[in-house]
């Protein structure tokens, strides 16, 4: 299917109107996404396969990346739909 591309989203919530663009939509779906990863790696049943005592330290770094990706991905989030925050 072929799906027009919107250029701003409207959310109504509680009678105010709330413009989402584009490029936020993006940034929400790929701090979303980054998120997904770091809980699919915290899954018990998961962990119960990939993190041994042999390999701890390797899993502990996977995770380690994974919560710094997300961090970066946020922050840009943030910075470019909030500039009072930067």
């Amino acid at each position: 299917m072929i799906f027009e591309k919107v250029q701003e989203e409207k959310k109504f919530i509680d009678g105010t109107t709330y413009t989402i663009s584009n490029n936020a939509a993006v940034d929400m779906f790929n701090c979303k996404e980054a998120l997904v990863d770091i809980y699919n790696i915290l899954d018990p049943q998961q962990m119960d396969l990939d993190c041994t005592h042999e390999n701890y330290t390797s899993w502990k770094k996977e995770l380690v990346k994974k919560c710094k990706e997300w961090e970066k991905l946020y922050n840009k989030h943030i910075k470019t739909t909030y500039p009072e925050m930067s």
